[in-house]
């Protein structure tokens, strides 16, 4: 995850609008995907990119994991540390993740992979920390075909990070990893959109207001649409 995609989201005109979420679908859409994981009680898991860490918190108190979490946000970090109880959250790069092989066994990265600056260090890194047969759950931006006026985003957002489904499928295969379940969430990303739109007029006042110059925004090659996925470390079995 780069600096300034870092920077974007530590802004109250973010904030004010997702809250301690940061993302579309919230924790109903997180909620769905542990559900359906089906981890076993004490499972270690890892949320890379936990903002403030409200998904560790739920995994640790609905789910009964064992849950940490990962950012490269020092604010939204230290936010996070002072809940009561404290959350356990690490500052570090998913790029490089501080753990020994095979030390979880499932990753989750909830808006957060569009983000990251190498798709392919990063994934290769998760497969790294995950035992065989841990999942890797995925929530996130992916690229629909274009069909009308174009969409404008920061260059450092998870939208201007989109790509199709078969450019997804294709890194997580690159990196040993079977796709055991996709869904499609993309109305969780127009509410959110909505949301910013009510809060603010517009997207466009919504980038102003989180100081994002014109300069810095981009026509996106696709529409957006939003899902959510469960893969495995290695074959289906």
């Amino acid at each position: 995850m780069g600096e300034a995609a870092v920077r974007l989201y530590e802004q109250a005109a973010v904030r004010q609008v997702a809250g301690d979420v940061l993302r579309p679908g919230g924790l109903t859409l997180t909620r769905r995907a542990l559900t359906v994981a089906a981890l076993p009680p004490g499972a270690r898991t890892l949320d890379v990119g936990c903002g403030v860490g409200t998904t560790v918190s739920l995994c640790r108190s609905d789910f009964a994991l064992n849950a940490f979490g990962l950012d490269l946000s020092a604010i939204l970090l230290a936010e996070g540390r002072a809940q009561d109880p404290p959350r356990p959250l690490l500052q570090a790069t998913a790029l490089q993740l501080p753990f020994a092989d095979g030390a979880f066994e499932a990753v989750l990265a909830e808006c957060s992979l569009s983000l990251m600056t190498d798709w392919n260090q990063a994934l290769s890194d998760v497969a790294r920390v995950l035992r065989p047969g841990g999942l890797c759950i995925v929530s996130d931006v992916y690229a629909a075909p274009r069909d009308g006026t174009p969409v404008t985003a920061p260059l450092q957002c998870c939208l201007a990070g989109a790509r199709s489904r078969d450019e997804i499928e294709a890194q997580f295969t690159t990196h040993g990893f079977t796709l055991w379940r996709w869904e499609d969430h993309t109305p969780a990303l127009k509410q959110f959109a909505a949301r910013l739109i009510w809060e603010h007029g517009s997207l466009a006042a919504f980038w102003d207001c989180a100081g994002v110059t014109q300069t810095a925004r981009a026509a996106l090659p696709a529409h957006p649409g939003y899902f959510l996925a469960w893969t495995r470390k290695g074959s289906k079995e």
